[in-house]
């Protein structure tokens, strides 16, 4: 009898085991439990459950590997695979493309989907498209691109759900527009040299010259963020504006603009229309004002150099610079 009580407890304490290790394999370490590693809604508290939700690469589960919240896994990988990645060539005579996921038809190119995209090669004529579906992300790997348009956007991102553009270690690329664009949109879009209607994020170690002949340099829709590399923008207008925000984490940036140097307009939204910055070296002749928010402007390390016609930092809400960051 005593042998069977034995038998049946063991059961019991075996199945309770089981039931244990099973809760403790739902949480996983970047479950939304405590949220500090999955980026879901804001990307502060809120995260996927389990160890392997959401995809690696976007929201809702998409890990996070900077302390402040504010830069996502996508966000910093500077990294990519060359022979799984589609490669796009520019020429004067026409642009070519191995691989998936875009097509080129003349000097134009046309990505449409999901994927890695190394861009290099020379035109003084053509224009790059991106064109996604709306959960699906795109990075662009600037080679040595050389890439000018005569009456367009030379980098006009139409969708995605976001866009890293990274600058490949040891090369210079350069963006430039010369004539006004036959191809904008009753919203006066494209508006920039480099203009993104989606998220979009500059990292690598590389470098990015745009030269704004027509507009503005660098412009998007919705949040820029800076997370490395040497970028240096020329404009007519602003140099680089981002209507919901504009957030750097390290680089060199020069901006030389006609009117405001660097800009967030977001004027509906408390907690869109602002700069952060965190770092970098970065340097702002304006003929306006350095830096323009609508909510904030936030300096907490790097090394800023301002010469403004107008104003060096003009926020009608909250201007923060910490002491030291700003000559």
């Amino acid at each position: 009898m005593k042998k069977r009580i034995i038998s049946v407890l063991a059961l019991i304490l075996c199945a309770a085991s089981v039931l244990v290790l099973a809760a403790c394999s739902g949480s996983g370490s970047f479950g939304g439990g405590d949220g500090t590693q999955a980026e879901g809604g804001t990307g502060n508290n809120n995260g996927g459950s389990g160890t392997g939700s959401g995809n690696n690469n976007g929201n809702g589960g998409e890990e996070l590997t900077d302390p402040t919240g504010r830069y996502s896994k996508f966000d910093l990988r500077a990294t990519y695979d060359e022979r799984t990645s589609t490669k796009i060539v520019f020429a004067d005579g026409g642009a070519t493309v191995d691989g998936e996921g875009a097509s080129a038809e003349g000097t134009t190119v046309l990505i449409v989907g999901e994927g890695t995209f190394i861009v290099s090669g020379s035109c003084s004529d053509g224009q790059l498209i991106v064109e996604a579906k709306d959960k699906e992300k795109v990075q662009l790997v600037f080679s040595g691109l050389k890439l000018a348009s005569k009456s367009k956007a030379p980098v006009w991102i139409k969708n995605a759900d976001k866009v890293s553009i990274t600058l490949a270690d040891g090369t210079v690329s350069t963006l430039e527009d010369s004539g006004a664009y036959t191809d904008a949109n009753a919203d006066g879009e494209p508006n920039a040299c480099l203009f993104s209607k989606v998220d979009l994020t500059i990292n690598g170690t590389g470098t990015l010259n745009v030269n704004g002949n027509v507009n503005n340099g660098i412009a998007t829709k919705d949040d820029l963020k800076i997370v490395s590399g040497t970028v240096t923008v020329t404009a007519k207008n602003h140099g680089i504006r981002g209507n919901d925000s504009v957030q750097i984490r390290s680089g060199n940036i020069t901006v030389t603009a006609d009117n405001d140097g660097i800009k967030s307009s977001k004027d509906d939204d408390p907690e869109k229309g602002y700069i952060y910055i965190e770092g970098g070296t970065i340097t702002v002749n304006a003929g306006d004002d350095c830096f323009q928010a609508v909510t904030g402007i936030t300096a907490t390390a790097g090394s800023i150099t301002a010469t403004a016609g107008g104003k060096r930092t003009n926020c009608p809400v909250e201007d923060n610079i910490a002491d030291g960051v700003m000559k």
